[in-house]
């Protein structure tokens, strides 16, 4: 046969160790990239964080059950991670004002996970 070559026992274990090699890295790569360093999800952190807001955001309304805030897509828009279970969220929420009229409000804050717990700091709506 000419042009083509066949491969022995020891290519054939050379090919499947290289290939080997490649799939464990890119996995670890995968993981590193969806993970922060306490090996949670990152993109899971980033929605806690929102929903979070949410929650402080809804304690300040004049009427939280009302409250309308961004579909999941956009919310992931908003917000910044900062490092060191920190997030910065600038987002907007439309509610009922105190004469029942809609109104869209923006809303800032940092949300910070600390062990156990979650605070809020900066909350701003305007």
């Amino acid at each position: 046969m000419i042009g083509t070559k066949k491969f022995n026992k020891y290519d054939r274990i050379a090919f499947r160790i290289v290939v080997g090699i490649i799939v464990v890295f890119g996995a670890l790569f995968m993981y590193s990239t969806c993970t922060d360093s306490t090996g949670e999800r990152k993109q899971d952190n980033k929605m806690l964080a929102y929903n979070y807001a949410e929650d402080f955001v809804k304690k300040r309304l004049k009427s939280p059950s009302t409250a309308k805030f961004p579909g999941l897509y956009e919310k992931s828009k908003h917000v910044t991670p900062l490092g060191g279970r920190e997030y910065k969220i600038n987002s907007w929420v439309d509610s009922q004002n105190g004469f029942g009229a809609m109104i869209r409000s923006n809303f800032s804050c940092k949300i910070i996970f600390e062990g156990n717990s979650v605070r809020v700091e900066n909350l701003k709506i305007q």
